[in-house]
């Protein structure tokens, strides 16, 4: 064997060999750039582009950019930002207009053409029922309509009390509302066997009504005369505000005596001559005129505790509330015989009549000796 062919596989052998060794190190030099790269990918910071999954619907369209002015009105200068009914005055206007223009239009539409001497008749049409209930009182649903008395509702529970010409307009307004449901529901006896009666009782309803119009209209004009940026009286404001005494007792004349002069007459209008047959009590307004006597009452309470007035005059102001809260206990006392004991049992006139009228005197007494000089009806 020659020395030349001895060497060739040992020649081949180191040759794999190195190659080997070279694979190796290549392999390593690429791990090492793998390990590295991982290394540096997972140092960097949060900001790092990630490759997101592949979106297979369309991108939204760019929105506008939209300009504040577009929704920011600049009110000019000197002018006021508050509209017309955003004041408690002007809200108010508001009501009463509404509640008058469609107690004008019970009057005219319905209560002045209605005919009393077809009544005897079942088959006789006088005017629209149903239009008439919905007007005077009732309101509709499908019409879209208040009615008088959903506005008084509105009137009633959140502004009595709180301004002397909304009360007046109020308590009258209350009382066509009772009276005329009286009106209506002697109007749907057609035919009745006592219909003398109820043709009577229909009748003296329909007069009270067009009696109290004049007032009614009147006191609407009075509350539209209001100014728009007037705040009611028991806002804090008009409470703690400054006052001195004869001004004090002129404002609680004009606060109290539309109501006082009234309490009497009224209590027998509404209550002791309402016992006859088919009649109903008009309770509603009666609650009204002494629910507006007892606030009146705390409130001006409150007024005259912060004068630091004479002990002398502080007891003379204090009488008269006490004797607003006697008058208001005293008609709230027979409102039990109307509501719980039965037409058969009520004696012919009301024994509380009486006692009303000795509960009014004293109010009566102070308010003239204060400066009122007439009857408010």
């Amino acid at each position: 064997m020659t020395r030349s062919s001895m060497t060739q596989p040992q020649h081949d052998g180191r040759h794999r060999v190195a190659r080997s060794q070279r694979a190796t190190s290549v392999t390593i030099v690429c791990v090492s750039l793998a390990l590295a790269s991982l290394l540096t990918a997972c140092g960097k910071n949060d900001n790092a582009t990630k490759k997101e999954a592949p979106n297979f619907f369309r991108p939204d369209p760019p929105m506008p950019k939209l300009d504040m002015s577009d929704i920011i009105t600049v009110e000019a200068e000197g002018v006021a930002a508050k509209t017309f009914a955003d004041t408690w005055a002007g809200h108010v206007k508001e009501l009463v207009a509404s509640a008058a223009a469609d107690m004008q239009r019970c009057r005219n539409e319905y209560l002045i053409p209605f005919q009393f001497n077809s009544m005897k008749r079942r088959d006789v049409q006088f005017v629209s029922m149903q239009d008439m209930d919905e007007t005077c009182e009732l309101g509709s649903k499908d019409k879209k309509t208040r009615g008088v008395r959903r506005w008084l509702d509105a009137l009633t529970k959140e502004h009595l009390s709180r301004n002397a010409t909304v009360d007046r307009f109020v308590i009258l307004a209350m009382e066509q509302v009772e009276t005329y449901h009286v009106f209506s529901y002697m109007t749907k006896k057609i035919g009745a066997p006592d219909i003398d009666v109820v043709v009577k009782i229909a009748e003296k309803s329909q007069a009270r009504i067009l009696e109290i119009a004049p007032l009614l209209d009147r006191a609407a004009a009075d509350v539209a005369l209001l100014s728009d940026g007037l705040q009611p009286d028991d806002d804090a404001g008009v409470i703690s505000a400054p006052v001195a005494v004869e001004a004090l007792k002129e404002q609680i004349v004009g606060g109290y005596a539309s109501i006082v002069v009234d309490l009497a007459s009224g209590y027998e209008r509404m209550a002791d001559k309402s016992w006859q047959i088919y009649d109903m009590p008009k309770l509603a307004t009666l609650r009204a005129m002494i629910a507006v006597l007892d606030k009146r009452a705390q409130q001006d309470r409150v007024r005259v505790g912060k004068m630091n007035l004479d002990p002398k005059v502080l007891l003379e102001f204090n009488t008269f509330f006490a004797a607003c809260d006697a008058a208001g206990k005293q008609v709230a006392s027979g409102f039990d015989m109307y509501e719980k004991k039965p037409k058969e049992e009520r004696p012919e006139r009301d024994p509380n009549l009486k006692a009303v009228r000795a509960a009014q005197k004293p109010l009566l007494k102070a308010l003239t000796a204060w400066g009122y000089a007439g009857a408010a009806k």
